[in-house]
């Protein structure tokens, strides 16, 4: 098996992914490396690890438009593909003047960079997170074309166990799990149902793995970079400060992006002492629906929701086609308030119908008093539907297929699909989430993943996930049967 490892500068990720990577090599597979930049190489360590390494920021800067080559990939959206890395650039300030030229230049490199790779080592399995940049959309989309499956390892919402994602937009499986189920066709181990029914019992007060270990609600400058391996970084930083920045279009400047980064948490820190002036606190017997704010940039908004990445516009719309009598109650997010601009707070509380609430709201207790919870893809939504309350959606999401989800096609049309729905009683028995969860416990794996991991933790997590990715152990109470030699060496 030829496994193609994508890297690229997602903080500490490496760790887990090198090692894991590795796992595969002493299983005798081959595995090859595709890398953004020169700068993510010596960062991600790859040096010390027996991998064919493909660098891209190179192979783009020498490339040149391939018409043909986009052309024969017309069928998938690249132009999409390219809005997360453009709203990482945006907000994190990596990129300068580009000329007209830049993305055509970048979309057809991407597919060639990765087409050769393909070609040239005979790739079958894709490595890495779930679709979440370019660098990984456009592995992605040559996958697809090439018959090879897109391993993507991300956290979910149960916690102590891990998901696989081979497309971003397509979470079928849950589907077809919960499909099964419910027409009796597949039988869930008791132990399994018990499990559930104690995850539902305690949802009120469960918290998902990730917003444990993801660290963004750290305001303190000083745990974030009064840390001796801060010195290590910056050292780095300066040794690639005159790599080509034109074409490491991730990274950009690695000097200018870690300033801008730490200017951004700096302006953050001053400024959560003036937005508590804009907060206001949820109103006894008030009838309202439940916004919460996302965190920006996250593949959750760039890729799931795209199209509604301006929050305020989002908000506004919502504020202004609430059915009559009914508030909106905006919670800001634990990880990101502060990180907008005081522009930004000010045009929220100006708005009609609306209370902006501090992210240290009780968000179970507010789902519980609300109307209905509304969002883009947010966990909100999830527990919300689990806890009896209706969901609109505006994104894709792996729960939008619930009968307590209603998307949200088309704006335009927010305020009779807000009117109609609430109107609606949705009967949704203890039975019926049961299984949700089931199904969902389902198309999970049992181990708690956090992909920051240094040292020997990352090494211990990669050795887990390694097995069940290819071992076919006991799997009646993992629900890891459709995994079991998917991944061993052919």
């Amino acid at each position: 098996m030829n496994i193609l490892l994508l890297s690229n500068g997602a903080p500490n990720y490496h760790h887990f992914f090198n090692n894991l990577a590795q796992l595969f090599c002493d299983d005798g597979s081959r595995v090859v490396v595709a890398v953004d930049s020169e700068f993510s190489r010596e960062v991600n360590e790859l040096k010390l690890f027996d991998f064919s390494v493909y660098e891209f920021s190179s192979y783009f800067a020498k490339h040149k438009i391939d018409n043909a080559l986009l052309e024969k990939y017309s069928e998938f959206n690249l132009n999409f593909a390219l809005l997360s890395d453009f709203e990482r650039a945006t907000v994190y300030g990596l990129w300068g003047k580009k000329k007209f030229d830049y993305f055509e230049k970048l979309k057809s490199a991407l597919l060639s960079y990765f087409e050769d790779i393909f070609r040239r080592d005979n790739i079958s399995v894709v490595l890495y997170e779930n679709v979440s940049n370019a660098f990984a959309y456009f592995a992605f989309f040559v996958a697809k074309k090439y018959g090879a499956r897109y391993v993507g390892i991300g956290g979910s919402r149960l916690p102590g166990r891990f998901s696989i994602t081979a497309d971003p937009l397509d979470d079928s499986e849950l589907v077809e799990e919960f499909r099964k189920i419910r027409a009796a066709v597949k039988v869930v181990d008791p132990e399994v149902r018990t499990q559930c029914k104690e995850y539902l019992n305690n949802i009120e007060t469960i918290v998902p793995d990730y917003m444990k270990t993801n660290g963004s609600d750290n305001t303190s400058l000083v745990r974030k970079y009064g840390k001796a391996e801060n010195l290590k970084r910056i050292a780095r930083v300066l040794r690639h400060s005159q790599d080509d920045s034109y074409h490491s279009f991730q990274i950009g400047n690695p000097a200018r992006t870690y300033l801008n980064l730490f200017l951004r948490n700096f302006h953050r820190r001053l400024k959560l002492f003036a937005i508590g002036a804009y907060y206001e606190e949820p109103v006894a017997g008030e009838d309202f629906l439940l916004y919460p704010i996302h965190f920006h940039p996250e593949s959750s908004t760039s890729i799931l929701a795209g199209t509604y990445l301006d929050e305020y516009e989002v908000i506004r719309n919502i504020a202004f086609n609430l059915p009559q009598g009914l508030k909106l109650y905006v919670k800001d997010h634990i990880s990101a308030w502060g990180y907008p601009s005081l522009e930004f707070y000010k045009k929220i509380r100006k708005l009609p119908n609306v209370r902006l609430l501090h992210p240290g709201e009780q968000t179970k207790a507010l789902i519980k008093q609300s109307a209905a919870v509304i969002t883009l893809t947010s966990t909100v939504g999830y527990e919300a539907i689990l806890m009896g309350k209706k969901a609109f959606v505006f994104g894709k999401v792996f729960y939008d297929f619930h009968k307590c989800v209603v998307r949200i096609h088309n704006p335009s049309e927010l305020f009779s699909v807000l009117r109609g729905e609430l109107g609606r009683h949705v009967d949704v028995d203890e039975k019926y989430n049961l299984d949700f969860v089931c199904a969902y416990y389902l198309s999970t794996k049992p181990v708690p993943l956090n992909l920051t991991l240094k040292g020997e933790a990352a090494k211990l997590l990669a050795v887990k996930v390694h097995s069940l990715l290819t071992s076919s152990h006991d799997s009646r109470n993992s629900g890891d049967e459709h995994l079991v030699g998917d991944l061993r060496v052919c």
